[in-house]
């Protein structure tokens, strides 16, 4: 890598990282797990270390007027998918701000980003979240193949959110593994314990009667989350449970498929679609179960966010799922696609009173690995290695 432009900065100055993502959400103003991430990032650095300059590639849409209440600075470049001019725009942030290093996430960000860095001699990190085999919905595309590996030289570093990712970054998208760091999600908002009287506003929105046994998942509704594996599952729950109830937090183009194919289970007085909601961590409260049954995945920030209010996990055995379900200890894992095995462990918890004891103590304690401090102080680091990297 050249040489950076701006020079090496001083010890007591901070680094300045232009933090770039393709967009923040989905259509209908929702945001998506690297977005959420964009925007915690802006805010967990300390700004005489770490400064944070935001941006997305994309129009934010109706999502600019919750940034804009928050007060969260990014910049929004308004380019249209795969329009060159982004390259420009980034070249002209990139001076404007005397950025250090670029921290790239998604497809075009990391594409562009990388070809800005060159052009300005700055040094990038290409942070990816999730693996895509031949079997996952689009797959990895050999357009975007050919793309990762030419551009594999430009990188300096590369951050995975697990192991599993860290693997695929080099059999597939053409990195050196001693280009790769691993670094976990984080923690993105705070989880107070359950209190029942706080949870009475949701069960009255819900039609959840006192006695409900409330079986969840947070997500994304497209066929690589695996929802219509947890219909199918919950069927067999409900029988054995008959007081369970789903709840299913999240939206997304496959909600009226799966609406359908709860009515045609039988369970649609029992499967609440709750759409997108941003009070995550009330809805985590109401749960005994959390459920992942991605085909696909990388480390999911339902799952930490799960396991830090203390609600045992049932997930896919899949990506960086393992890295976060300790088997018997605050969850279990099962194959993808395995509806069959999925209720099973939902009812194995429910039924177990001990089981389920121990698995919410030891979710609390696994959780601390994923601080929102911790993930700050290894970026940083990885930051700092960067820019010494490409000095």
């Amino acid at each position: 890598m050249p040489s950076n432009s701006s020079g090496r900065r001083g010890s007591q100055e901070p680094i300045r990282v232009l933090l770039v993502t393709d967009k923040l959400g989905y259509a209908g103003a929702t945001l998506h797990g690297a977005g959420r991430l964009v925007v915690a990032w802006s805010e967990a650095f300390d700004p005489s270390r770490v400064k944070i300059v935001a941006c997305a590639l994309r129009d934010p849409g109706r999502l600019y007027e919750g940034f804009e209440r928050a007060g969260v600075p990014i910049t929004f470049l308004g380019v249209r998918r795969y329009d060159p001019s982004a390259i420009l725009r980034l070249i002209r942030l990139i001076r404007a701000h005397q950025i250090d290093v670029l921290h790239l996430q998604e497809f075009g960000a990391s594409t562009f980003g990388r070809i800005a860095g060159l052009l300005t001699r700055r040094p990038t990190i290409v942070h990816v979240h999730a693996e895509y085999g031949d079997s996952a919905v689009g797959g990895y595309p050999l357009l975007v193949r050919a793309v990762d590996h030419l551009l594999s030289a430009l990188t300096t570093r590369v951050v995975a959110v697990s192991h599993s990712v860290a693997d695929y970054c080099v059999g597939q998208m053409g990195f050196r593994r001693s280009q790769v760091v691993v670094i976990h999600n984080p923690l993105t908002r705070e989880m107070p314990p359950a209190d029942e009287t706080s949870l009475a506003p949701l069960r009255r929105l819900y039609g959840l009667p006192p006695d409900a046994v409330v079986v969840g998942t947070v997500t994304r509704f497209h066929p690589v989350k695996g929802t219509t594996f947890l219909l199918e599952a919950f069927a067999r729950v409900l029988h054995a449970v008959p007081n369970s109830y789903l709840l299913i937090v999240g939206d997304g183009p496959e909600r009226a498929a799966l609406e359908a194919q709860a009515r045609s289970l039988g369970i649609e007085r029992r499967a609440v679609f709750a759409g997108f909601r941003d009070d995550i961590e009330e809805h985590l409260r109401l749960f005994r179960v959390a459920v992942i049954p991605s085909l696909h995945e990388g480390l999911p920030l339902a799952g930490v966010e799960a396991l830090s209010a203390g609600v045992p996990l049932v997930a896919s055995r899949v990506g960086g799922l393992p890295e976060l379900v300790s088997e018997g200890r605050t969850g279990f894992l099962v194959e993808p696609g395995n509806a069959t095995a999925i209720a099973d462990a939902v009812i194995r918890i429910l039924q177990d009173p001990e089981l389920e004891r121990s698995l919410r103590a030891h979710c609390l304690t696994e959780a601390r690995q994923f601080s929102m401090s911790t993930f700050v102080t290894r970026m940083e680091e990885t930051y700092r290695a960067t820019v010494e990297a490409g000095a």
